[in-house]
């Protein structure tokens, strides 16, 4: 079941990066839109979507903090798979498909697993108990200078 969480969680934000990118970029580039735009974004993100759950489950997800340390050689294949895919798929020319893929990658992709870890992690279980030691103190205190405490002395004189 987590499998196909995170398939449909990587599916989604794939899927409506890339279509907003591909709408755009094919009605400013090319002053129009490929035809079965709709079938082109879901087969390519769902592509997409499969190979980035593959390296979910391995252990070498595409997240922001280790995509280019940790997992270099693992960016740089996707960075492949994502050129390919919107230069065949979504039909860009070849220097446009590979500015605006790994644009799209490098935003996207760390978002999903983002998304991926947020959901599919489990929270670990707090519990909230005051300390025997818990001391209420005021929120506030009078701004009026506190009396001196009167001495020993000054008592027994009054006596």
């Amino acid at each position: 079941m987590a499998t196909i969480s995170a398939l449909l969680i990587y599916w989604l934000v794939i899927f409506v990066g890339c279509y907003v990118v591909i709408e755009l970029g094919q009605d400013q580039l090319y002053d129009e839109v490929t035809p079965y735009v709709g079938l082109k974004v879901t087969g390519g993100s769902l592509l997409l979507a499969l190979m980035l759950t593959g390296f979910y489950y391995k252990g070498i997800a595409a997240s922001f903090d280790s995509m280019f340390t940790n997992n270099i050689l693992a960016t740089v294949f996707q960075a492949l798979v994502w050129v390919g895919v919107f230069v065949l798929i979504f039909r860009f020319h070849p220097w446009h498909g590979l500015g605006l893929a790994l644009a799209t990658m490098l935003l996207v992709q760390g978002l999903a697993t983002m998304g991926v870890n947020s959901i599919l992690t489990p929270t670990p279980v707090t519990v909230s108990r005051p300390g025997a030691f818990a001391v209420n103190k005021p929120v506030r205190q009078s701004l009026a200078p506190s009396a001196a405490a009167p001495s020993a002395e000054a008592e027994v004189k009054k006596k």
